[in-house]
């Protein structure tokens, strides 16, 4: 088997579950007969930039990272977790609420998220702009809700999965004080050009995970109830909405 095959995954699903991603790539390399190497980051930019750069073929990407790499690098989406929409949650501490003082701290996982742009469309729901506000970009989500514990932010942006898969201890700690349910766009894989001659290979592997033991026992444990198809223009609303 080849060796030449990379996988890349958002770092905010590798921060809930890694070994259950490194269980996924053993699967599809299983399934699709060929070797691929999983490569973890812990940085939304970092792993952003490594799959610009260049050499990975298969990518789990949070939307606005999906939709550089088909608008730039060529990638296909293929599938994505069936009823599971990117939703942002704005969060402070419990019992503090939104505070008055500006300009406002909000920590945040990165601009380059959808999570983030639509964490500031919540903000001018409260009547607060940018200006109002002071940017702590910390790489990632739970780091994010780190800081609003730890009173370095007051409010912070919160990936709706990251939410929930959080300690009851820790969600006990912070308030909701309010989110989004635009349902605009989801995680997804999408296939880069160096492998299109198996596009509809991964894309049934995925979508069939379900009904195979072993798959299903994966899903299980990343939490994602299942995959589902997606035809090749399934970012086009996400790129209007950027735009």
């Amino acid at each position: 088997m080849s060796t030449r095959y990379r996988l890349s995954v958002s770092p905010h699903d590798t921060a809930r579950n890694l070994a259950g991603w490194f269980l996924l790539n053993t699967y599809l390399q299983r399934k699709l007969g060929l070797a691929m190497r999983f490569e973890p980051s812990d940085n939304f930019e970092h792993e952003q930039a490594q799959v610009m750069a260049g050499g990975f073929h298969l990518a789990y990407a949070h939307p606005f990272s999906a939709l550089k790499y088909v608008q730039e690098r060529g990638f296909v989406p293929v599938a994505r977790p069936t009823g599971t929409y990117d939703e942002t949650l704005l969060v402070s501490r419990q019992g503090h609420g939104l505070p008055a003082q500006r300009p406002l701290q909000v920590a945040s996982a990165s601009s380059q998220l959808l999570v983030h742009v639509l964490g500031m469309s919540l903000l001018s729901q409260h009547g607060i702009d940018a200006d109002q506000c002071q940017l702590q970009f910390t790489g990632n989500h739970v780091r994010a809700v780190q800081a609003v514990l730890d009173g370095r932010a007051d409010v912070g942006f919160v990936y709706s999965e990251t939410w929930h898969g959080l300690s009851a201890s820790t969600r006990e700690g912070l308030e909701i004080v309010s989110a989004t349910s635009r349902q605009v766009a989801s995680h997804c894989f999408c296939v880069g050009p160096e492998l299109a001659d198996r596009l509809d290979d991964v894309r049934d592997v995925l979508c069939s995970m379900g009904a195979d033991p072993a798959g299903r026992k994966i899903l299980d444990d990343l939490r994602i109830s299942a995959f589902e198809a997606m035809a090749a223009d399934a970012l086009d609303p996400l790129a209007t909405l950027v735009h």
